[in-house]
Formats: C-alpha cells, structure tokens, sequence
C-alpha cells in the first residue's frame, strides 16, 4: 500500500516538475500566451508575465527532490550515503509546505492577494485541493515510515 502511495505522489512530483520545466523555458502549455498562462498560474493581480526562468527550475529542483524524499519514505529507492532521518526530517518539512498551501489556498486573504481568473477558479477546485492531497500523502509515508516513533 505505501509502496503505491510513494510511486502515485512521485509520478504527480515529476509531473509537476516536468511542467515548471517547460514554463521556464517558455513554452507556455497549456496556455496559448504568456499572459494568460500566468493569469492561470500566478494569479497575482495584474499579472502578465510569468517568473523568470531561475523560478520556474528552482521549483523544478525543488520538486525533483520531493519525488526522491517520497521514494524513499515508502521504501521504493535506498540512499545508502544519506540516514533515514534526514528523509523523514525533510518529509515533514515537505508535508507542512504542501498543507500549509493547501489551506491557506481557501482563504480570503490568499484570494485577495492572487484575484485573477482563471488562477481564482483553478486554486479553489484544483491547486489547493491537489496541495492538501500530496500534504497527506507525504504524511501518510512519513507515518508509515516510523517517524514519530523513534527519537531524533
């Protein structure tokens, strides 16, 4: 079971990360224009540029790393080299970001801050519940993986 949770939320990482890829290197999918894929993504008031390319890899990197601390968590890859602590240290951390997005995602001042449409519609139906969901998932490996059943 967990090893399926571990393969599920990897696949969704590096299916995000693939498209910040792109993003960075403008190729505005699946937007037809610059403009509009940041109005759908950003969301910021008055946006109509995407973020730089350093943006848009680092969230690439950033997500990379999310699918190889949840391969690990479930148990799927071994990292000889680096503890399973650091794993589970760094899981937590992911799964608080990924929660934290998730929930503040619903609020009003998360809408005030990002109120263009399409982004307004897609984050209440689709980026913070998507959020939320990979906050569990990461939660349920990290569980799953003893954390807090073993002193630090």
């Amino acid at each position: 079971m967990m090893t399926s949770l571990s393969y599920i939320t990897a696949l969704i990482f590096l299916l995000i990360a693939f498209i910040h890829f792109l993003w960075g290197i403008d190729v505005y999918w699946p937007a037809s224009d610059e403009a509009s894929l940041a109005r759908a993504v950003v969301g910021a008031k008055g946006i109509t540029q995407m973020p730089n390319i350093w943006a848009c890899l680092f969230v690439t990197a950033a997500l990379l790393i999310s699918t190889v601390i949840v391969l690990r968590l479930g148990r799927v890859i071994d990292v000889k080299f680096l503890p399973l602590w650091l794993f589970q240290l760094a899981g937590f951390g992911l799964a608080l970001v990924f929660l934290a997005r998730g929930i503040v995602g619903f609020t009003p001042f998360w809408q005030s801050i990002t109120p263009e449409d399409p982004f307004l519609t897609l984050n209440r139906w689709f980026y913070s519940p998507l959020c939320v969901a990979l906050g569990l998932a990461v939660s349920t490996l990290l569980i799953h993986s003893k954390f807090f059943s073993r002193p630090l």
